[in-house]
């Protein structure tokens, strides 16, 4: 896994996750300067590349008088070293060549160089031209430098220097062409030679291949008639060969290009005691070419010619500067379901991870997410990529998850390569732990890209469970007054806690009633936290209830958290009154146990009493007779 994610205790219960995407390692530029081909595979996390590609130089051919080679320092044309901003993917390949200098005498570079003409002092070599390629399409190209013209001063025969001049663009089918420079003309002004003769310089390349330089003099000379001197014109990535001479100083020739330069023309002085300013003309520079390609940023297309500050001309090359993929990611985190614990309970998280852009994550980009407290879960499931390490289902290791789409990049016997989300996209991962202690536990998940830092950090906080029922009992009556009386009572149970409470039931305490009190049903046995659900119980009065005294019935509500923890109410109390039935008459005799024929007796001498009394009062008050 790329990179790594410092993790830390910030705080007592509070840890640490890093989420990150594991950008690939900032590509260094890299630089091709052996001459010949090669091939460029783009490196991870690449998504375009400033790349520079300068033609070769032409060959120098310039001695003093009497010595030997390279007694002074000549101008030979530099190649032409043309810049873009290219629109690249990683892991795909870039194909070109880089162009070899012309021989200080004789042999061009390759690809395209032209050859000096023969003779006894030959001129420089063409210089090759260097090119960039794309699935086989040509993007750019860079002409090679002329070379000088073989002689004996610096101050003639100058090569022409490889296409370079932004301005001066010529539109061709595909693309644009840029004209290399003129080869400088020559110097033709030995002993004997009578008039003097200047040997031209070769043109550049264009849209078409440069016109070779001329001599004068060329088939016409008395002394050798026939003899040609001109040099050659270029062609389609071919720079033309210098102008032979019978005796030394040839022409320089020309360099290639996408179209090349002309060669230049040979002296036809013969070199004597005074002849130390003999020069052939120059070679042209090759024409450098820009493609009508979508790969090519619009606009980014520069020219220059490829010499050091000090105006030496330099090697052919191609160099890359890569550029890295700019994303940003924003980052969520949320706890699954509700957001409490219990000591040692599973808790599931949701991380979301979102490439804002504004580029694609690039092959060998990937979403990677560290999570200290997730070391040892299990990974539940990502979604929005195709792979991950640990596969869902596993346990999460110490070094994390890392997640990524798998990318076949048509490169024969190679492993797929893994690239993360494309610009807008999103990857969910899901995954549980296990979570202890009994304080608040925050998870702050954090991502790294190369984008705006503002939205690469979130959260999300457990609270330990803290799990509470309440009861409230009541009865639909106040008073018990007669057997076979129905009473309803009713239990609400709420769920006061935090924490889902399951198998939620009431248990009696205390009850005064005389008969049998059914076990209350609830309505539900699982309550959320905040929850309620009502149960209730009917009971039947019997006559020894109705004592004319309290009927009291407390309980409690009860039920367990999902780990088993029990949990209970505090008591709830129902109280109602109950009424003494009042007996008739005959059902008080009957209960004083006095048998009945005894009670009819008894009950005559008492109507006897009564009589008698009666009559003592009639008579009493009854006038007397006279």
């Amino acid at each position: 896994m790329a990179g790594a994610a410092a993790v830390a205790l910030l705080a007592p219960a509070l840890s640490a996750t890093a989420a990150f995407a594991s950008p690939a390692p900032d590509a260094e530029p890299t630089t091709i300067s052996a001459a010949g081909a090669f091939s460029q595979t783009v490196p991870d996390g690449v998504c375009s590349v400033r790349v520079t590609v300068a033609g070769a130089p032409g060959g120098m051919a310039i001695i003093a008088g009497g010595g030997g080679p390279g007694g002074s320092v000549s101008p030979n044309g530099a190649g032409g070293a043309i810049t873009a901003t290219l629109a690249v993917g990683a892991g795909s390949v870039l194909t070109g060549t880089v162009g070899g200098a012309g021989a200080d005498g004789g042999t061009g570079g390759a690809p395209g160089g032209g050859e000096s003409g023969t003779g006894q002092h030959r001129g420089g070599g063409g210089g090759g031209y260097s090119e960039l390629s794309a699935g086989g399409a040509l993007l750019l190209l860079a002409g090679g430098g002329g070379g000088t013209g073989g002689g004996h001063t610096a101050e003639f025969g100058q090569g022409g220097d490889g296409g370079s001049e932004l301005g001066a663009g010529v539109a061709v089918a595909g693309g644009t062409v840029f004209p290399g420079g003129d080869g400088m003309q020559g110097q033709d002004t030995g002993v004997g030679e009578t008039p003097a003769t200047a040997p031209g310089g070769g043109a550049g390349g264009s849209a078409v291949g440069g016109a070779a330089g001329t001599n004068p003099r060329s088939q016409t000379d008395a002394e050798l008639p026939g003899f040609d001197w001109n040099g050659k014109p270029g062609s389609e990535r071919q720079g033309g060969a210098g102008g032979d001479d019978n005796s030394a100083d040839t022409g320089g020739a020309g360099g290639g290009g996408y179209f090349g330069g002309g060669g230049g023309a040979a002296t036809d002085g013969d070199v004597g005691s005074g002849g130390a300013s003999f020069v052939g003309g120059g070679g042209g520079g090759g024409s450098s070419f820009a493609a009508d390609s979508a790969l090519i940023g619009s606009g980014s297309v520069a020219l220059a010619t490829n010499r050091d500050s000090d105006g030496e001309a330099l090697a052919g090359h191609v160099t890359f500067d890569w550029v890295m993929c700019e994303y940003d990611l924003a980052v969520t985190k949320a706890v699954v379901g509700d957001a409490v614990f219990e000591d040692g309970a599973t808790v599931r998280y949701a991380v979301t991870v979102t490439n804002a852009g504004p580029d694609d994550m690039a092959i060998g980009d990937t979403v990677s997410l560290v999570d200290e407290l997730a070391t040892g879960g299990t990974l539940i499931s990502v979604d929005g990529l195709g792979a991950s390490v640990p596969a869902v289902g596993e346990e999460i290791p110490a070094d994390g998850i890392q997640a990524y789409d798998l990318v076949d990049l048509g490169i024969p016997d190679a492993p797929a390569a893994q690239r993360g989300l494309p610009a807008g996209a999103t990857v969910e991962f899901v995954y549980e732990t296990t979570v202890t202690g009994t304080e608040d536990v925050t998870n702050i998940v954090t991502v790294t890209d190369r984008g705006d830092q503002s939205n690469n950090r979130a959260e999300a906080t457990v609270v330990p469970a803290a799990p509470s029922l309440a009861l409230t009992k009541s009865a639909d009556t106040e008073r018990a007054t007669k057997v076979g009386q129905q009473i309803t009572y009713t239990f609400v149970v709420t769920n006061t806690g935090n924490i889902e409470v399951r198998d939620v039931a009431i248990e009696e305490q205390e009850f005064d009633g005389a008969g049998t009190l059914p076990q209350p049903s609830c309505e539900d046995t699982v309550l959320a936290a905040g929850d309620r659900t009502t149960c209730t119980s009917v009971y039947t009065v019997v006559a020894a209830d109705l004592t004319g005294g309290a009927l009291r019935n407390t309980a409690i509500a009860s039920g367990t958290t999902p780990l088993g923890a029990a949990v209970e109410s505090a008591e709830s109390a129902a109280e109602l009154l109950t009424v003494k039935p009042q007996l008739p008459a005959k059902a008080a005799l009957a209960d004083t146990g006095v048998d009945e024929g005894l009670g009819l007796i008894a009950g005559g001498a008492a109507l006897l009493l009564l009589l008698g009394l009666g009559l003592l009062v009639i008579r009493r008050f009854s006038p007397k007779s006279s």
